[in-house]
Order: C-alpha cells, then structure tokens, then sequence
C-alpha cells in the first residue's frame, strides 16, 4: 500500500508535496464512511513517506476544506468526515479547473442559469444594483470598437448582474463560472462591427428587462442576448 501511495503522491507536475499529500487523502476520506479511522499522523507519515511538516500542512487544508477531522488521545489520529454540500461544488470546481475541457463545460452550465439569474437580478435590484449596471453599459459601448476590452466589459456587466441577484446561491456559481471563462481567455477572436453592435444591443435589452422588473421582457432580452452570442 504504501509503494502505491508514493507513486500517486509524486505524480504531479509543478505542485507543492502537501498538496499532492491533501489530494491523495482527500480522496481516501471521500471513499469512506463519515468517522472513518484514516490513520495516525505517524503511521501517516510512515505509510504515504513524507515529513510531519509536510503531513501537517497538508491535514490544516483537509480541516479547513471540512473534509477531515482531528482527535487527540487514544483511539485518536485524523477522521473521514461528511463534508457541507457547499464543499463538495467547491471540490468539483478545483477539481476541473485545470481541465481543457473545462472552460467549454463551464459555459454551457453559465449559459443555461443565465436565464434565472438574470430573472432574479430584475426582481430584486435596487437603484444602486441599476446605477452600476448602467455604467458598465456605458463602458460596453464605449469599447464597443475594441475586442478584448469589448469582451472585457461584457464580463464585468455580468458580474454587476451577479450582483443585484438575491439567490446567493446562483449568484456565486455563475460568477465562478465566468470567472473560470475569462481567466483562461487566452485569445478573443475578432469581431465583425455588426457583429459588435449585436451584442452591445442584447446587453443593453438585458438592462432595459432589469429595469423593468418584468419576468417577460427578461425572457424577450435573453433571447435577444442569446442570438447576439450565436
């Protein structure tokens, strides 16, 4: 067992060994049943072949994550535990961050719960949710030449709607999303002007439902916003 667990432990590239030590337990504790006994930190260290240092490192991300517990005394060492569903979608998202496919996955899940964000950011925003949803408009037209700082502007018109959302909850899964996206952007393919002006008008229908607050104008401006990404 412990060859095995060595070999896993040092397959990583450009990670810190408390890292690939965090991981490999995290999956050890993810198999097992809540209070499961996964070992002491000394037959830890024997058996994965690290220093205590290192070992402790990474056992403080495994408690922080609430993935692990620690008990002191007899009987004690480190405990699987039943992690806050929250935990789990965050552990998804580490997971297939790095993933090349990753990115394409992330928008097609941003793009269906754009919908009920949006929705909501209609039914709950305040003036000052719309004043800044109007400046950033105003700064999506102001690139509306550009590329890059087009595509920039369109992102943070997102986060603003984001930000005007009453479910949490949505509002945070479709902000890392976006975040995801635009933080693996290496290139933005150029645009047309038309094609620019488009969606300058389907972001500025998005404003106008928001303004509103009426369930179908948001549904009319999704679509608008939808043809103009197409």
């Amino acid at each position: 067992m412990a060859r095995e667990m060595n070999v896993q432990v040092s397959a990583g590239s450009g990670r810190s060994r408390a890292v690939e030590v965090a991981d490999l337990l995290a999956q050890r504790s993810q198999k097992a049943d809540p209070n499961t006994h996964l070992g002491t930190k000394q037959s830890l260290c024997k058996e994965i072949g690290v220093a205590p240092g290192t070992l402790n490192e990474s056992l403080r991300m495994l408690e922080a994550q609430g993935l692990i517990t620690m008990r002191t005394g007899p009987g004690g060492g480190v405990f699987s535990a039943e992690p806050d569903p929250f935990v789990h979608i965050g552990q998804a998202m580490i997971r297939v961050r790095d993933d090349a496919r990753s990115v394409a996955q992330s928008a097609v899940v941003r793009n269906a719960l754009e919908p009920e964000v949006v929705l909501d950011a209609a039914l709950n925003r305040t003036e000052e949710d719309l004043a800044l949803l109007r400046e950033r408009m105003r700064v999506i037209e102001a690139k509306v030449d550009e590329d890059l700082g087009l595509a920039h502007a369109i992102w943070d018109f997102h986060r603003a709607v984001y930000a005007a959302a009453d479910n949490e909850v949505l509002a945070s899964i479709c902000r890392g999303l976006l975040d995801h996206i635009a933080g693996h952007a290496e290139a933005i393919l150029p645009k047309t002007p038309a094609q620019k002006r488009t969606r300058v008008e389907g972001h500025r229908a998005l404003l106008e439902a928001i303004e509103s607050g009426d369930p179908d104008a948001v549904a009319e401006a999704m679509e608008l916003h939808e043809e103009a990404h197409r």
